[in-house]
């Protein structure tokens, strides 16, 4: 059975030396920190097999897209968002001859850094980390964070690569990967990003490129359809542009527009015309989608809520270590590596980065929030 297995993955390398294109990321040169790799799976779809077995993923499935605290089951959470991004993705990746599994594993994995309420818990979570001393928290570092040092699963280098310079898809019309980069220069980038949280760093491959634009792409118009559903904006009210106003139109167009103008390139790329429709999109989403007040009644709270639940959890954890909530829900199980190297304030950080919504919402009710008290 060993040799069939053996045999298998030497045609299936074979094969990706005659059909890949020239500059796709191929499996004879895939990095892991740690060295093992005494299986028959292709190394980027081992990577791919761990990130969909672990934990941070299965936590997707209760975390904020864009709308949250509502009652609908077919609105857009985070678990689906990667899966829509990994699904446009690889279509496209496979008409250009990229390697699939690099981009699902991008595509999967990259959003585990994302705390409770999206974008919006984001910064608060890190204004808290800024008074605290600790520096700025953003979700593409603390993607690579969760899967190298709190939950590693010791991927490949271009999948962490892929998971730092996926924000960003929007900054021109032509991206072309940083090629050979090293895990020194993944490590300087990782201090970059945290630096300058808005610093658009381009990825070493072309998977990684397109995982970039295609996760713009793919929320874009999946939250115009989640909107219009819950009626916060009526179709007619999208802007007209070369795209259309629904989401299949939008998503057909732009793809066939990337495959024509990347085949056989060494970027991706979009026209001008595509690249400025989506502007224009992606704008009137975050004026009457993301910041629309019917969506942000319970932002006060929810800002209110972090800030009272970390003082306290970092507070209990300074004052009772192993004894404390964090380290009894969180820190028990951890590598050393990580409680004896990890700050009190970035363990709090982690921890309630890692929560889902109702997690994050039941972890403040039981520490916070008086109970009534039972004498028999």
């Amino acid at each position: 059975m060993m040799d069939v297995l053996l045999d298998y993955r030497k045609t299936a390398e074979a094969k990706e030396e005659k059909t890949f294109h020239p500059k796709a990321a191929f499996s004879k040169d895939h990095k892991r920190k740690i060295f093992f790799e005494d299986d028959h799976r292709l190394p980027y779809k081992r990577d791919v097999d761990r990130i969909v077995h672990s934990k941070p993923f299965a936590r997707y499935s209760d975390k904020t897209q864009a709308v949250y605290l509502v009652d609908n089951d077919h609105i857009t959470h985070r678990s689906l968002h990667v899966q829509l991004v990994s699904n446009f993705a690889r279509g496209i990746a496979e008409i250009l001859n990229l390697n699939l599994d690099l981009v699902e594993a991008i595509a999967l994995g990259h959003d585990v850094g994302h705390p409770p309420f999206g974008h919006e818990g984001e910064g608060y979570l890190s204004e808290i980390s800024l008074r605290y001393g600790n520096g700025i928290f953003t979700h593409p570092f603390q993607s690579c964070r969760i899967f190298s040092e709190i939950e590693p699963l010791n991927l490949g280098l271009l999948v962490y690569d892929g998971f730092l310079c996926h924000d960003g898809g929007l900054s021109d019309t032509k991206l072309k990967p940083l090629y050979g980069k090293t895990w020194g220069d993944h490590v300087a980038e990782k201090k970059q990003k945290l630096e300058d949280p808005d610093k658009n760093i381009f990825p070493a491959t072309l998977e990684g490129c397109l995982v970039k634009i295609s996760d713009t792409i793919s929320y874009i118009g999946r939250d115009i359809e989640d909107a219009v559903g819950l009626k916060l904006i009526e179709r007619s009210d999208v802007p007209k542009t070369i795209l259309g106003n629904n989401n299949r139109d939008i998503l057909n167009t732009i793809a066939r527009d990337i495959i024509k103008l990347s085949y056989n390139q060494d970027y991706i790329a979009i026209s001008d015309e595509i690249f400025e429709a989506l502007k224009t999109l992606r704008n009137f989403n975050f004026k009457h989608i993301y910041a629309n007040p019917k969506l942000k009644g319970e932002s006060k709270k929810i800002s209110q809520a972090y800030n009272i639940l970390f003082d306290l959890l970092y507070e209990d954890l300074i004052k009772n270590h192993h004894s404390s909530y964090v380290w009894q829900n969180f820190c028990h199980n951890k590598l050393g590596s990580y409680t004896q190297n990890t700050t009190p304030v970035q363990v709090v950080v982690d921890f309630i980065a890692g929560m889902t919504d109702q997690f994050f919402i039941r972890t403040f009710e039981s520490l916070i929030v008086p109970k009534r008290i039972k004498l028999s």
